[in-house]
Order: structure tokens, then sequence, then C-alpha cells
């Protein structure tokens, strides 16, 4: 016979948004069990840096002119007020609240940072221990630290242990099966359930299915095991209603980014990017904006793109550094490059960590960098026809001097590429995992297919992250791991004053 087990609330999934539910759950005296398939918390959120936030501490420090009503407003006009308001505008609302809330755990951050030159000063970038500039995987400090405040509460988390089902009985949500790494089964009662599980970003199959690319040849988006859309299946399974998921599009380059970082971020800059016909396709200075480089790359034939630079380029940013900085990498020089083009070729590693280390499966890829001798090299290599990459160089040389009248790139970024030894990255649409997928109310409340709520049912982070519309809103960083952090505490909320409601 299957074990009892009985519980408040039931949170399905430990990461940003599970651990965040079930310490909010906790904290308003619920008894919770949290269940997570890995052997830690924080999920893919461990290897992030920091969160979304609005009228912060740290904003009203540094003078940052930008407040609720402003980022609401961005935000409605960015996805064409095709998401929900009510939920947009509640998560914008606890923004602020939610990072004194953890700094009360111990949480210490180093500022609210933008990500590229034209977004806004929201991401708040944790500080990392013994630190004082951003650093890859700092959020894990906050995981740890959400981890302790939950341990205290007395929530009892069961790594290793999978959710099979939730069970529902006259339209309730009153417990949720699991299966533990031992094969033993356990039947949770429970008053109300959090479905927090990350989505299907580790599903090839999903992803084809869903989003219409095929992962490893047109899509090289983070494959975080465990990832594998599961707390979806029970969701629609339990009577959810279904939105359309998409991905939070990026781009990248497979074996290149995030591993040879100098020579990634130098074929990042706003040089000219052309397409599998040799076509320009967009102004290359929005590409430190990753979302719209992504979705522009993601249209082109077979979603491939491809950036060109030359030694003039490159002895252009010996002397005056990058165009572009972001703060994830901070390669500020190009002082590697040599030995980088060096290890790139002989097959030689370099020293990486981070966000490399969700690349393995990329790494295995077939070479995205090339070193040529002439834009006929270039041609054979790429599979760019020659005649049209020829013309398309000599028309961007021409528009250096008098001006880029198709694109209307900017002046200064405008750098004629002569040769004779021509460096070519080959770039694909990425993505950080999928987003979306059921319907929730701005409580977090699972809706049905009617558009009703289902009674105890909850879905938090990834799962219900439908907020986007159709691309991921860059001009507000920190956005996926805010709205998970805030989404989960919501939850949390909600699912206990489900509880104590008269209705209950």
């Amino acid at each position: 016979m299957n074990a009892v087990l009985e519980a408040d609330v039931v949170v399905v999934g430990g990461g940003a948004s599970g651990i965040t539910a079930a310490v909010a759950a906790a904290e308003r005296e619920a008894g919770v069990i949290l269940v997570e398939k890995g052997s830690t918390t924080g999920g893919a959120a461990n290897m992030g840096m920091g969160l979304f936030a609005v009228g912060s501490t740290h904003q009203k420090a540094a003078l940052v002119d930008f407040d609720e009503e402003a980022a609401f407003r961005l935000f409605m006009e960015y996805t064409h007020w095709r998401v929900d308001a009510r939920l947009v505008r509640r998560y914008i609302a606890q923004s602020a609240d939610t990072i004194a809330w953890v700094e009360k755990m111990g949480v210490e951050f180093l500022g609210a940072y933008k990500y590229f030159e034209k977004s806004q000063q929201t991401w708040h970038v944790v500080k990392a221990a013994g630190s004082s500039v951003p650093a890859e995987r700092a959020a894990s400090n906050l995981y740890r630290a959400l981890t302790e405040r939950a341990t205290e509460l007395g929530v009892d988390i069961r790594y290793r242990t999978k959710a099979t089902r939730i069970v529902m009985q006259d339209g309730r949500a009153v417990g949720v099966d699991v299966v533990a790494e031992d094969g033993s089964e356990t039947h949770i009662e429970c008053n109300a359930v959090i479905v927090a599980t990350g989505g299907f970003g580790n599903n090839p199959r999903m992803i084809e299915d869903k989003l219409g690319y095929e992962w490893g040849r047109d899509l090289h988006s983070f494959r975080i095991p465990g990832v594998d859309g599961e707390g979806l299946g029970m969701l629609w399974a339990a009577g959810a209603g279904t939105t359309t998921p998409i991905m939070e599009l990026t781009y990248t380059s497979p074996g290149l980014t995030d591993v040879y970082k100098t020579i990634s971020e130098t074929m990042r800059q706003p040089t000219l990017m052309v397409n599998l016909d040799g076509q320009r396709f967009l102004d290359e200075s929005i590409m430190n904006n990753t979302v719209f480089t992504g979705n522009a790359v993601a249209r082109q034939r077979r979603r491939v793109a491809f950036t060109l630079a030359d030694d003039g380029l490159l002895e252009h940013y010996r002397r005056a550094g990058l165009d572009y900085v972001t703060v994830h990498h901070n390669v500020r020089s190009i002082d590697a490059w040599d030995r980088e083009v060096q290890a790139y070729a002989s097959g030689a590693g370099v020293a990486s960590a981070g966000l490399s280390e969700l690349h393995s499966e990329q790494q295995k890829s077939e070479r995205n960098f090339w070193v040529c001798n002439g834009l006929a090299e270039v041609a054979e290599r790429t599979g760019i026809p020659l005649a049209a990459l020829t013309t398309t160089v000599d028309d961007y040389n021409a528009a250096c001097r008098s001006g880029d009248t198709q694109f209307f790139k900017p002046q200064r970024f405008m750098r004629p590429l002569e040769g004779p030894t021509f460096y070519v990255a080959r770039h694909f649409p990425a993505g950080y995992g999928s987003l979306g997928g059921v319907a929730v109310s701005d409580s977090l409340e699972v809706l049905d297919a009617d558009g009703l709520p289902i009674p105890g049912l909850y879905a938090a982070g990834t799962d219900a992250c439908n907020i986007f519309g159709d691309s991921y809103c860059f001009y507000l960083p920190g956005n996926t791991m805010g709205f998970a952090v805030n989404s989960g505490r919501l939850a949390g909320y909600q699912a206990v004053a489900y509880m104590d409601s008269p209705d209950f």
C-alpha cells in the first residue's frame, strides 16, 4: 500500500518559483511539502545573476528615474496589451518589496543594472560571496537563503522525488501522487497544489511540437536537466486551460558562446551580419539586444546568420575597446583574442565556468567560427554565394563612407571590412527555455478551458509565464527570474488565502 502524507500546500518543483512559493506559504503558517526531482533547489536560476524590480532602495540610491507606472506602460506597450494587465501590474507592484523581503533573509545585492545601453536599470544583481562585481551563478546565493528560510519555517523538502499526478476531487485539487528515487510511491493529501516545474526546455519533442524548432539544428537553447514539461502535462490532465508557449529567444554560436568568450563577444559586436543568401537583414546596432537579434535570425533561411570582422576592425577594438560590453561577460578588450583563436583552431579548451557548462551538448556541434583568407574562402566555409557576398560587402563598405540608407545603422558603428583576412562566426536562434503553456489568473490560480479558476490549483514561474507576448521584454532586464520569484511568492500567499476563504 502507498504511504500517505498530509500537508496544507504541496509545491511541485523546487526551482526559483517553487522554493519561493514554499517560503511564502510557510510564512503564512501553512504546512508545506515541496517535492523536487533533483538534488537541489533553485534549478536553472542558480546559473543566473539577478531579478527585476522597480522602485527598490537600490534604484532610489542610484537616482534611477523609472517608476512603477513607467515600467507598466513600457511593458504593456511592448506586448501590445496582449497579456494579462492585472498580472503584470501585480507583479511590478510587488517587485521592490520582494527585494527587501529576501534582503531580510541575508541576501545582498550589488545594485540595479542595465543589461544593454537602451534597457532600463531594473536588473538587481545578487552579490556573490567575496566579490564586488557581477558574477555568473551569483543568484545561487538567493536560492540558498530561501532554502535556509524554508527549513527554518518547517517546510518538508523532499529531494529526488517526482510528482506523477495531481489528484482532483469534485473539481478541486486535493492531492499529489509522488514517487521517490527508490521507486516508493506516496500520496500526499493537501488543500492546495502549486506547480512550478520550469517548462519544457529539455524536451526536444515538445520544442518541435509546440514551437516548431528542431533542437540542435535550427535551435540551440539551453538544456536544463529535468525541465521536461511533466508539470505542464499534469496541469493539462487536471483540466487546465492551455496557452500558446513561446521560447525565450536569443541567439548563439554553438560551441563558442559562453566558452570562448573573447571571440564570442567580439563577433557579437555591431559589425556586418548577413544571412545564408549573403544579404543584410537588420540594423546591426541592435545586436546587444539579443532578443531582437534572435528574432531577426529566426526569420532567415535555415534560421542562420553570420557576422564578419577583419584585421582592421580588430585593430580598432584593440585600440579603442569593444563597442558593447555586457555585464554578463564583462569582456572589455580583445587581449585574449589570439590565444582563444589558436585554442579554438586546435580544439583546445579555455578556462570557462558558469553558463559554459550548459553548452556541453552544443560544443559537440560542427564548427561555427572560421579564419578566412579572402571572401572566396568565406563563401566556401559558409555556403553563402560568393557573388552575393561580394556585392553586400562592397555596398556595406560604400555605406561606411556615405551612410547606411538601407537600415539606417548609426554611422559610429559603420566600419569597412577590407580583409584580406576575414573572421566569421555563425549564429543560430537560442533561448533560455520555454515560457507559458497553462492559463492562470492574476492570482496565479490555474484556469480551466472556460477561463474559470480550478479551486486549490496554482501555477507559478515558467509554466505560468504568459506575460511576455511573443518576445521577452529585454528592455526590462531580470524579468524571467523576477517573474519566477514574484509569481512564486504570490502563489504561496494566494494558496493560503484560498484555504482561509469562506468558500474553502
